[in-house]
C-alpha cells in the first residue's frame, strides 16, 4: 500500500476531531472531503491501522469514524505543525 498524502491525513483528522462526543460518529465521504473513492480507501485503512480512531465502523468506502484516540491527536498535530 501506498503511503497517503499528508494533506489527505489531515482531512480525514480535521473529519474525526470534529466529533465532541465519544459516542459520536462522522462518516467519512470522499466527496464531502475532496478526495477519490481509491485514496479514502487508502488514507483511512493507513490511519486505521495506526490507531488513528477511537473506534471504526464499516470498510470498503464506507466509514464512519469515531473521534480522534490519543494517536490520532498527536499525528494530526504533527502534520499541521511538523
Amino acid at each position: 500500500m501506498l503511503t497517503p498524502s499528508k494533506s489527505d491525513c489531515i482531512a480525514l483528522l480535521s473529519a474525526a476531531g470534529r466529533v465532541a462526543d465519544a459516542q459520536d460518529v462522522v462518516r467519512l465521504n470522499c466527496q464531502n472531503l475532496g478526495l477519490s473513492q481509491n485514496c479514502l480507501d487508502a488514507t483511512a485503512t493507513f490511519l486505521m491501522e495506526r490507531g488513528c480512531f477511537v473506534h471504526i465502523h464499516g470498510s470498503h468506502g464506507h466509514y464512519e469514524v469515531g473521534g480522534l484516540s490519543l494517536q490520532g491527536k498527536l499525528r494530526l498535530d504533527q502534520l499541521v505543525h511538523g
